[in-house]
């Protein structure tokens, strides 16, 4: 099985300006008619494959590893119209939306590794509106074909993975800076609800009034 694990999107020369982190367009070694879909720009990757790789805010650890990008996008079960909400100086936020929840992801970068961050916003329902990151890589290997007539099973159909490789809880209603520098990621004190109303909720986050940066190591 070849597995590699690349950079899904490659630079082109339509640069966008004035968008934080790289602009990528359509996967490597895909052509564009089978896979056109993006973070940053329409069509955008559905907000319910993201979703369901994040961890529910009830359990831990990680459910759901990879899906397969290739049969996803425009399938049934990831179905539903993808609104888009334009943030000045970053990447738009995508996401759905019902009367009783919503979800959505922000693009923040690319490592240097290869790694892609997304920042996530889950709301249920309630009163909180949880956050979080989101790491994930994308990769190529194969699935099974039955050939009925030669009465074989191959293992020869490309498939395109979305691989989630961990996250971060950030708490309920979080918000700050983030940006990614290399293999470094910058996430900034929490300016969100918490701090603003003096409250005791949200996660230690929203009470640390520090700018961290994390080192992103791959290699251990």
């Amino acid at each position: 099985m070849k597995h590699l694990c690349v950079c899904i999107f490659v630079i082109t020369a339509l640069v966008v300006a004035n968008l934080a982190g790289p602009v990528f367009a359509e996967p490597a070694n895909v052509p564009r008619d089978r896979f056109p879909y993006s973070f940053t720009h329409a069509p955008y990757i559905h907000p319910k494959i993201v979703q369901d790789l994040t961890t529910w805010p009830s359990d831990e650890g990680d459910q759901i590893i990879a899906i397969g990008l290739l049969n996803s996008q425009e399938s049934n079960r990831y179905f539903g119209e993808v609104h888009v909400r334009q943030i000045d100086g970053q990447h738009p936020y995508i996401y759905i939306q019902s009367a009783k929840e919503e979800f959505g992801y922000r693009y923040v970068g690319v490592t240097e590794s290869g790694l892609y961050i997304l920042y996530t916003s889950d709301w249920g329902g309630g009163s909180g509106v949880f956050k979080g990151l989101l790491f994930v890589t994308f990769e190529y290997d194969k699935g099974i074909r039955v050939d009925w007539d030669e009465s074989v099973i191959n293992w020869d159909r490309d498939r395109l993975l979305i691989r989630k490789h961990g996250e971060i809880a950030l708490g309920d209603r979080w918000d700050g800076e983030l940006r990614v520098e290399g293999d470094k990621l910058f996430v900034g004190k929490d300016r969100g609800w918490f701090t603003v109303s003096g409250g005791t909720g949200g996660s230690w986050l929203s009470h640390d009034r520090k700018d961290r940066i994390l080192l992103i190591d791959m290699d251990t």
